[in-house]
């Protein structure tokens, strides 16, 4: 929390150095020093707002230099990503994004881009691993995963503090982490989508 000129000028004075000289208030000297608490107050203030900004998910005023920082979006979402919340999410995802393969790593990509998936993986029918009505699954299975993703569309709505004005009270988006996760996946997986699962 910032502190007060008042604060920041008795703090001034009391660093002053003892005698009868610098020892009188009210004078010219307490004006002098007025001066430079203010400037040091507004400079207190200035640093504190700036810490909303160095996070992308809070980020209005430095949004544009992560942005820019970050590069074109190898996947285009910037292009169609016009809310502010929106252009957040995804400067977020891709200033945090350290890479991994596991199951954990995927849900959490999607889970930093506004969609909760879950996640199903496939092994090869065994002989003597089999119980009765399971399916048979062939060689090769394991290197397919599929992506169940609640819904085929997000729905945004509009958030006071968050979004900006001359943005829509509400719209639908179709969910665009396709592109993401096909390219963050094993070069050797092959990974299905599916809409409506849980």
């Amino acid at each position: 929390m910032a502190r007060t000129v008042a604060a920041i000028l008795s703090s001034i004075i009391a660093k002053l150095p003892v005698g009868w000289a610098l020892g009188l208030r009210g004078g010219v000297l307490d004006a002098v020093l007025s001066g430079g608490a203010e400037r040091i107050a507004e400079v207190e203030q200035s640093a504190e707002a700036m810490m909303v900004e160095v996070d992308p998910r809070s980020a209005v005023n430095f949004l544009a230099d992560f942005e820019r920082v970050l590069g074109p979006d190898p996947c285009g979402r910037d292009i169609d990503a016009t809310t502010i919340e929106q252009r957040q999410l995804l400067a977020h995802q891709r200033w945090t994004s350290l890479g991994g393969q596991s199951i954990p790593y995927f849900i959490a990509v999607a889970a930093k881009l506004g969609v909760a998936i879950t996640i199903d993986e496939f092994w090869p029918s065994v002989a003597g691993g089999l119980r009765c009505g399971q399916r048979l699954q062939p060689f090769g299975c394991q290197f397919d995963w599929r992506v169940n993703i609640p819904g085929l569309t997000t729905v945004i709505t509009f958030r006071t503090g968050t979004s900006g004005a001359g943005e829509r009270l509400g719209t639908f988006q179709i969910s665009n982490i396709e592109c993401e996760l096909r390219r963050l996946k094993p070069a050797h997986s092959q990974v299905v989508f599916s809409y409506g699962a849980a």
